[in-house]
């Protein structure tokens, strides 16, 4: 048995239009730390890894080690866009039934939904150990509005640091555009030696969709290696893992 409440479903609903996005159906599992969902793109070009810790829950009940919870992820956040703003999230997986039972308590009404689990094989991703020469955390808000310039020129983006700013730049037919962030207007600015990747603009788009659950994004980043983006804020971590775009020479 497992059965949950959140005052807050905000942050589970960012997350899920983030995942949902880029995966089709994964699984939740619930354990006495919390829920959390690891998995990979088909494409096998991200990589998301989410935990909700236990203190976050109002209610949190888990009868034993761990419970898993298979479900279309675009179907689970269809319901969740569904709560209203001041409504209370409950999950309560009936395992008699197979179904996740998605209840929201408002003021004057209470909303029941009930959606079938679904059989996914689980097996265990482990995220990449990478040594990420660069650390840069700013305000979503810069990245995303970065990515947006850039899709007007190009469907790839590049990220690249030298000792003294954080470039976000892309070049294509219709031309070139550069976004350039001092180190004294981001909140951790680490360098030890300088980088640059290529990136998948609708990957990063889709993933800045989860951008309002945490106040700042930490960006990790190498030499034609994985870009990781960390959002996170009291009790929820969210991560993603992309696949850089290398170029023929």
């Amino acid at each position: 048995m497992f059965r949950a409440t959140l005052s807050e479903g905000k942050m589970l609903k960012s997350s899920m239009e983030a995942i949902s996005n880029m995966i089709d159906e994964a699984c939740l599992i619930a354990t006495q730390e919390g829920v959390r969902l690891r998995a990979m793109d088909p494409a096998h070009v991200a990589l998301v890894d989410f935990q909700l810790k236990r203190e976050i829950f109002d209610i949190y009940e888990l009868d034993k080690e761990q419970c898993f919870i298979g479900l279309d992820l675009n179907r689970f956040y269809t319901i969740l866009k569904r709560a209203g703003a001041s409504s209370k999230l409950s999950l309560e997986v009936l395992e008699d039934a197979n179904v996740l039972r998605i209840r929201f308590n408002g003021d004057s009404s209470t909303r029941m939904f009930s959606i079938p689990l679904i059989e996914i094989t689980e097996e265990e991703l482990r995220v990449p150990k990478l040594e990420f020469p660069c650390l840069v955390e700013i305000d979503p808000a810069i990245l995303k509005e970065g990515i947006k310039d850039a899709e007007i020129v190009s469907d790839h983006v590049t990220f690249s640091v030298d000792d003294e700013n954080f470039y976000i730049s892309a070049r294509g037919e219709l031309g070139e555009v550069e976004i350039k962030v001092g180190k004294e207007g981001a909140m951790s600015f680490e360098v030890k030696e300088h980088a640059k990747s290529m990136f998948s603009i609708e990957y990063l788009r889709d993933m800045l969709r989860a951008s309002d659950i945490a106040s700042t994004v930490k960006i990790y980043l190498g030499n034609n290696i994985p870009v990781k983006l960390e959002f996170s804020s009291t009790g929820v971590e969210l991560s993603f893992l992309l696949a850089p775009r290398i170029e023929a020479e």
